[in-house]
């Protein structure tokens, strides 16, 4: 319905990002959380491109939105239940 028009945390959803720490979290609420982990490993699977995809969204807002990014990731702390993403795919860089 919203296609490409979508909120960035709608967009971004299963993933968090904090901008003071360079950080992507993970709901570990959600039901993909082990399969979308787990795919990070292999750079051509969804997740990965999902990542990837968030990640370079993200790359412009970081230098002319701080304060946007922030308010984000503050209202996702409080909604979600969040875990860092500790090994996404190789050569990786929000």
């Amino acid at each position: 319905m919203l296609g490409e028009t979508k909120p960035l945390s709608c967009s971004l959803y299963p993933l968090a990002y904090d901008p003071s720490e360079d950080q992507f979290y993970f709901d570990t609420e959600c039901p993909l959380h082990e399969d979308y982990v787990a795919e990070l490993n292999d750079r051509d699977s969804d997740a990965s491109r999902h990542l990837a995809s968030m990640a370079a969204k993200l790359r412009p807002l970081r230098a002319t939105e701080p304060d946007y990014l922030a308010e984000n990731f503050a209202i996702d702390v409080d909604y979600f239940e969040l875990e860092p993403i500790s090994n996404p795919s190789p050569g990786f860089k929000a």
